[in-house]
């Protein structure tokens, strides 16, 4: 039968807990004379055993590798979500803009994400000066359509102005010919008028040398030429109103008026007038 060979683990008091720091060696028999020091009773272990793994450390492997995988899961998560931001952020930079407001934001998204980079900027960089360009393209077209914007105003400024001077001078003309005109009419009546009066001066002259004729006739050379004239059947209304005018009595006058009525109603009238009843003879 083979005999097992005994160890034992003299550790010091100090070192008592640390299992690391104790030395392996065969046990010694003591001296007779010597005084062992206090110490607590070694533990004895056999040669063919093995220290069992501590029951807490077990259990802290699944916890612990629980953790790492949420740690890499977290940051595959943010590192997906940065790479969408980036791919999402490189696809509106590529579509570029045209306004002056989207560029300005695609500028300071650029420069934010330059300023939160820390290592291999490059991208971002290059992202930044592409905004930056894109913002000055802007701009410059803006500034353009601003000065488009301004010749357009100063073209339609310059047209009114141009329209409202053709009206201003189109309604000088008009109220030029307008006063020509009336000036026109007034002269034109005014020597109508002065024409009239003159025909009028003229026909007055005439009456009155007819009336001073008719007036040197007498009153049977007037009454002579009203039958005369009423004979010949020539009008004889302005002829009576002389021959009236020319008479100085008014028996004369009134026998002018008789004897023009009675030589207007002509033969017929003296016929149907009635005879005076002849006077009854002396034998009847």
């Amino acid at each position: 039968m083979k005999q097992r060979t005994e160890l034992a683990i003299i550790a010091h008091p100090a070192h008592a807990p640390a299992r690391s720091g104790a030395r392996w060696r065969r046990r010694a028999e003591p001296s007779p004379g010597a005084a062992l020091p206090p110490t607590r009773p070694p533990t004895v272990l056999r040669a063919n055993t093995v220290p069992a793994p501590s029951l807490r450390c077990r259990r802290a492997w699944p916890a612990l590798v629980s953790l790492l995988l949420l740690c890499a899961g977290l940051g595959s998560a943010v590192a997906w979500h940065a790479r969408a931001q980036d791919e999402r952020f490189s696809l509106q930079l590529s579509a570029g803009c045209e306004e002056m407001g989207p560029c300005q934001k695609l500028e300071a998204e650029a420069a934010r994400r330059a300023q939160a980079c820390w290592f291999g900027c490059g991208r971002e960089l290059a992202e930044q000066r592409e905004a930056r360009l894109q913002r000055y393209r802007a701009e410059e077209r803006l500034a353009v359509r601003e000065h488009y914007r301004q010749r357009d105003d100063a073209e339609r400024t310059a047209e009114q102005l141009e329209r409202a001077q053709r009206l201003a001078e189109w309604q000088r003309e008009q109220a030029a010919r307008s006063a020509f005109s009336e000036q026109e009419q007034r002269q034109r009546l005014e020597l109508e008028r002065l024409r009239q009066a003159q025909i009028d001066r003229r026909l007055l002259e005439e009456r009155q040398r007819r009336v001073g004729y008719l007036a040197l006739l007498g009153a049977e050379g007037r009454l002579e030429r009203l039958r005369r004239c009423h004979a010949d059947k020539a009008g004889c209304e302005a002829l009576i109103l002389d021959l009236v005018e020319a008479a100085s009595l008014a028996d004369e006058k009134q026998k002018l008026a008789l004897e023009n009525e009675k030589l207007l109603a002509g033969p017929s009238r003296a016929a149907a007038a009635p005879r005076p009843l002849a006077a009854p003879s002396p034998n009847s």
